[in-house]
């Protein structure tokens, strides 16, 4: 499994003269103008910052006159003060920050929700050594923000327009290099299923995200730089690229609306949905971070509350742990309930295994059987980050996996 997908190895390449990319926290993007160079995305700490800085220079000389924020998430743009002190000590004029307009509100949202952030993102990318959360993140506020566009002149050289693409985020901003026709893609291209959806994030809207391919698509562009993935530069190949992931959304919307409209609860939709293998089977719609459930959560929460399965019992819980030591105290064989999961993960049916332990896992106390489904569960989630394709999936079954510490003596052999 792979255990860090977002940081890239920093090299550098060239896709047109003077337009290079350079690995960071996804690929970055370095335009070189008569004015200096503008450069999309800062890195995530300070060394990966400087080793961007460094690569960069093996190129140019010139200095880093603007600084353009491809979205809002956390990371990307952790090193953006790193830039600004190379500018000053090196003399040169002070880099200017520019970013859509929305991406303000997210950063005074993340600052305000910062210990939610940071328990997100440890889930999310499994805590590792290389990914560390302070209690605030290092945010660094745009100087300059635009809405819809913003065109960068430089003298006489080439102009760099910047587009709002609202897609993963709603402060996304793609870079288009009109004489060139590259397209940077930003946060909007992957080379993958279109994140939407995630367990651990808002509401993101499939279709706006197939509207923003299309305005993509429709400059024409012959050379695409996608944040994660490889440039690619077969037109035929960018049209069917943005223009089948753009079909794929705006189907899966569709589907499950119909769906909605008969009454059926978001569990059901997941298991009744039949994916045409043409749509969803090429490289772009790959479920290697996200997931088409996912895509389907996030569709049927936007038009619904949070009561998914309508279950009443759902409306006015008791404290999960009551709850949960409620449900245990009415199973008089608890051992059966521990036989039967594993029969059930045995079969083949690890999922349906996991739904059983928690008649047993959840409960707070340390019953021995209690505690032998909470080990039973570490198995389950383990064995199920192992059998997904998507990271995000493999990141919290794995951190549930390790959640209760060393694995207890006597633990069932699976």
């Amino acid at each position: 499994m792979p255990t860090a997908p977002l940081y890239l190895e920093t090299t550098l390449e060239t896709v047109a003269p003077g337009v290079h990319v350079i690995g960071g926290q996804g690929r970055s993007l370095a335009v070189e103008t008569d004015g200096g160079v503008l450069l999309v995305d800062t890195g995530a700490t300070p060394e990966m910052a400087a080793r961007m800085r460094a690569a960069l220079r093996e190129v140019t000389d010139a200095p880093v006159r603007w600084i353009v924020y491809s979205h809002g998430h956390l990371g990307y743009n952790y090193g953006a003060r790193h830039w600004l002190d190379a500018a000053a000590e090196a003399g040169e004029p002070r880099p200017v920050i520019v970013a859509q307009e929305n991406l303000v509100r997210r950063y005074r949202r993340y600052q305000e929700t910062a210990g939610l952030q940071n328990h997100f993102n440890t889930l999310q990318f499994r805590g590792g050594a290389d990914m560390t959360f302070d209690d605030l993140p290092p945010l660094t506020f745009p100087d300059l923000t635009y809405s819809d566009s913003y065109t960068v002149h430089a003298g006489s050289g080439r102009a760099v327009q910047l587009v709002w693409a609202p897609s993963e985020t709603d402060d996304t901003t793609a870079v288009w290099l009109p004489e060139e026709k590259v397209l940077y893609g930003s946060a909007a291209l992957i080379a993958a299923l279109p994140n939407v959806g995630t367990p651990l994030r808002t509401l993101r809207d499939p279709v706006r995200w197939a509207d923003t391919l299309d305005r993509l698509l429709a400059l024409g562009p012959e050379v695409v730089v996608p944040e994660f993935g490889r440039t690619t530069r077969d037109p035929e190949l960018i049209r069917r690229w943005l223009g089948g992931a753009a079909e794929a959304l705006r189907w899966l919307r569709r589907e499950v609306v119909e769906r909605m409209n008969r009454g059926m609860t978001v569990g059901a939709i997941l298991h009744d949905i039949d994916y045409p293998e043409d749509m969803f089977s090429p490289w772009w719609m790959r479920e290697t971070y996200g997931h088409r459930d996912y895509l389907v959560r996030d569709i049927y929460r936007s038009e619904n509350g949070w009561w998914e399965e309508r279950n009443p019992t759902a409306l006015h819980p008791a404290h999960p742990d009551a709850a949960a030591t409620a449900i245990a105290d009415a199973i008089t064989d608890k051992q059966a309930v521990l036989d039967h999961a594993t029969r059930l993960h045995h079969q083949g049916h690890t999922q349906e295994a996991l739904h059983v332990i928690d008649l047993l896992a959840l409960t707070p106390d340390d019953h021995p059987h209690h505690t032998a489904a909470r080990t039973l569960k570490r198995h389950l989630c383990a064995a199920l980050a192992e059998q997904t394709t998507s990271y995000i999936s493999q990141s919290i079954y794995a951190n549930a996996a390790r959640r209760s510490g060393p694995a207890e003596t006597g633990e069932p052999a699976l």
